[in-house]
């Protein structure tokens, strides 16, 4: 007898063994009055034999006002591959968006995924984030990022205390300390 398949569970061991490479805090305008929304996006890259390969850009936001979140949501829309391509390099394959809250909800957090796809990537992951990427993410969503914080080649991850994780720590400061950075 064969087991069935479980797309949930083969993506997320795909998830668990991605080469994280930078990650980046951002805020995001979500009302005229200024009420914003702050959130993190974690990169990765998998490369491919023939050098070509994908970005995987991680987008994570705290649920605690589930009507920013909404808002939220429809901003986020707007990132297409249709959008995205006349704003990147001719390299640009395509996209692929995933909703990760549909195949795993966490309690404390939204969070939305995107694979940018290029037919070169190998050596090229800082120059397409800080220089594509991020800014066509920024023409697009009207958003704002901070400066892409670099996963250091070969460093071993240092993972915060479980009181870190549940305690009133912001996301990009997680992010920090998870780094090493902050």
């Amino acid at each position: 007898m064969t087991e069935e398949f479980d797309a949930q569970k083969s993506y997320l061991a795909v998830k668990a063994s991605e080469k994280m490479v930078a990650f980046v805090g951002f805020i995001i305008p979500l009302e005229e009055n200024g009420k914003t929304k702050e959130g993190v996006v974690k990169i990765s890259s998998f490369q491919r034999p023939y050098g070509g390969g994908y970005l995987t850009l991680t987008f994570i936001v705290d649920r605690a006002d589930e009507g920013l979140i909404d808002k939220y949501q429809r901003l986020c829309e707007k990132l297409t591959e249709d959008a995205l391509t006349p704003l990147l390099e001719k390299g640009f394959e395509r996209m692929v968006k995933v909703d990760l809250d549909s195949l795993e909800k966490s309690k404390g957090w939204y969070i939305e995924e995107i694979n940018v796809y290029f037919r070169t990537l190998q050596g090229r992951e800082k120059v397409l984030i800080e220089q594509q990427l991020i800014p066509a993410i920024e023409k697009l969503l009207a958003c704002t990022f901070d400066p892409v914080e670099w996963w250091p080649e070969g460093r071993n991850a240092q993972t915060p205390e479980q009181e870190e994780i549940e305690g009133h720590i912001s996301l990009r400061g997680l992010f920090r300390k998870w780094f090493g950075t902050g």
